[in-house]
């Protein structure tokens, strides 16, 4: 395969994290950065921009790449997304749904007049179980899908809050700019790790759709907590609820529950569940239950399972 001329704008911890992996794939190859913070020394044999303005623009004109992974602060996703296909280059826009309704109507269309293609990176679809249980959705071992669950269910206190309780000032992490959503919003505003391996199951973007939306925020006890612990002082900062559950249902009747949950103490979770007529499946329990095979009432270890349904990519 011809390598691939690729761009990344955006040079922080998931960008760092991207550009490792995309220089160990032959079929790319990086050729330019994008970042006010990136340091040449960092980027030996690539092309570096850290102009304060107009960087990512400057190094799409000057390298033209054919593919730009987008790993800037989510504000500036749409922005350097319609930069890349103004100059007809492919986007791969790392973990991110949108900040506001509808905005990516104009970088789809923009996608499709120039024909260029447009890659959401969702690392969750591509976890083994999220595969083979897919494989069992359709192959109809669960039934019908009734039911599904997922979300985002991470303490990220250490991330958001410095030393000194004060939110997004934790220095060399993404805390800088992502405190701030905690502090302007109270949404889910990092859904699709849940949401994207229930829409792959589902259908959801191809034969279904979601209908409705309704989203319930709680009070913000647990991230004020930590501040007044670390001595933070100003509490009244925080407008983001400890948890936000999110419900949709989509045309054909099928119920996904959504929770994002990340300033209460717990350990990582994904919160995986589908539901279906024949069966159920537990990711956080790594086990499921089958009418007819699966003991009565009783949770069987998935992995058995796992294996007979274990994706092709796998």
């Amino acid at each position: 395969m011809e390598s691939i001329r690729t761009a990344l704008v955006g040079t922080g911890y998931r960008g760092k994290q991207l550009a490792r992996l995309l220089q160990e794939i032959p079929a790319y190859r990086l050729v330019a950065v994008a970042d006010p913070r990136a340091q040449v020394a960092e980027w030996p044999g690539v092309a570096c921009y850290n102009q304060a303005v107009g960087a990512c623009r400057t190094m799409l004109d000057e390298c033209r790449p054919q593919l730009l992974v987008v790993a800037s602060p989510w504000q500036y996703h749409v922005e350097h997304a319609l930069q890349a296909v103004e100059s007809g280059c492919d986007v791969a826009l790392e973990i991110k749904g949108g900040l506001c309704l509808h905005e990516y109507a104009a970088l789809a269309r923009l996608a499709v007049e120039r024909g260029c293609r447009i890659f959401p990176l969702e690392n969750t679809l591509f976890m083994r179980e999220v595969l083979a249980v897919q494989g069992m959705v359709q192959a109809g071992l669960l039934g019908e899908i009734v039911y599904m669950r997922g979300g985002y269910r991470h303490d990220l206190r250490n991330l958001l809050l410095d030393d000194h309780g004060r939110l997004g000032g934790r220095h060399g992490t993404e805390s800088v700019w992502r405190g701030r959503f905690y502090q302007e919003q109270n949404a889910d505003i990092y859904p699709t790790h849940g949401l994207a391996p229930l829409c792959l199951m589902a259908g959801i973007g191809r034969r279904e759709r979601v209908k409705w939306l309704t989203a319930f925020a709680s009070k913000s006890a647990g991230i004020r907590q930590r501040v007044r612990e670390l001595g933070g002082g100003d509490t009244t900062a925080v407008r983001m609820g400890d948890v936000i559950v999110t419900q949709l249902e989509t045309e054909g009747g099928i119920l996904l529950s959504l929770t994002h949950d990340t300033t209460l103490p717990r350990p990582r979770s994904l919160d995986f569940e589908v539901q279906g007529t024949k069966g159920i499946w537990q990711g956080d329990r790594r086990a499921l239950y089958i009418e007819g095979l699966s003991p009565e009432e009783a949770w069987e270890p998935d992995e058995p399972y796992l294996a007979r349904y274990e994706h092709p990519y796998w």
